[in-house]
């Protein structure tokens, strides 16, 4: 049987800061670069949008802006009829029960190892937070998406596994995994970037872990030769899903003859 892979191109969807270039946290791969490329609520966006990425700083507490903006936000969903795909950092239920009706699906970052949370974001939450958090917003009826950064503590590899094993057991349909970028401006900018041998192992063991489900490679990963190999990887270890694939993947893709698919929004919009 052929095989299937879907490459995503994001350019129908938008990203929008809720916060501009304001967050509490300063994490230490992020410190606020990456808000800088986002639009703003006030912002009008492209003519071609059909579904928005409804991200941007947290407070000091770990909590999105989307509760401040809730009516801005049901109004422009309204108007424009889009699909939001939202961060929400650490919300309370209740704040949860105002936000739902507003967002269709969030994109869930998950970091199992409490010292990994406070190192990199200054936070003091451990891997139950994150699962309590997870069985609300699935209780609620919510999509819920998980990602895992690869190599987030300053390009090491260690917690990511046991992150895998425990978004196998909340039944999660759907695994993004990133790769850690060092980025200049940061605490981490001189990190090295994870090593890719130890990479593949992740991604053969998410494969095996995640046997029946979409795996996906996201967009947050380095560029230059690290991506096309990163690529290579992703495509030998049958992965689903890959956003903005290089040439190296499509080149393969091609040569093994797989059967490609493109989609043009948020990686887990379906």
């Amino acid at each position: 049987m052929q095989k299937k892979i879907e490459f995503v191109y994001l350019k129908n969807t938008s990203a929008i800061s809720l916060s501009g270039n304001f967050c509490a946290l300063n994490c230490k791969h992020c410190n606020k670069h990456y808000l800088k490329h986002m639009k703003t609520i006030n912002d009008n966006l492209p003519s071609n949008t059909r579904s928005v990425l409804i991200s941007g700083g947290l407070d000091k507490e770990g909590k999105s802006f989307i509760k401040k903006f809730a009516k801005n936000l049901l109004e422009l969903k309204k108007s424009h009829h889009y699909k939001f795909n939202a961060h929400i950092g650490f919300p309370d239920e209740n704040e949860i029960d105002e936000i739902k009706n507003i967002i269709d699906v969030v994109s869930f970052d998950l970091i199992s190892d409490e010292k990994v949370v406070k190192k990199v974001y200054g936070l003091h939450k451990n891997k139950e937070d994150y699962i309590n958090l997870y069985k609300i917003l699935k209780a609620k009826k919510i999509p819920v998406h998980p990602h895992i950064t690869i190599g987030i503590d300053e390009g090491k590899i260690h917690w990511e596994y046991e992150a895998i094993d425990i978004l196998k057991k909340l039944n999660a349909d759907k695994l993004v995994l990133n790769v850690f970028i060092p980025t200049k401006g940061t605490v981490f900018e001189n990190a090295a970037k994870p090593d890719l041998d130890e990479i593949r192992k992740v991604f053969k063991y998410a494969r095996k872990i995640f046997k029946n489900k979409i795996l996906i490679l996201g967009c947050m990963r380095p560029y230059g030769q690290y991506r096309a190999d990163l690529d290579k990887i992703a495509v030998e270890e049958n992965f689903d899903r890959i956003v903005h694939p290089t040439l190296m993947a499509r080149r393969l893709v091609e040569e093994k003859n797989f059967e490609i698919k493109y989609l043009y929004e948020c990686c887990v919009m379906d």
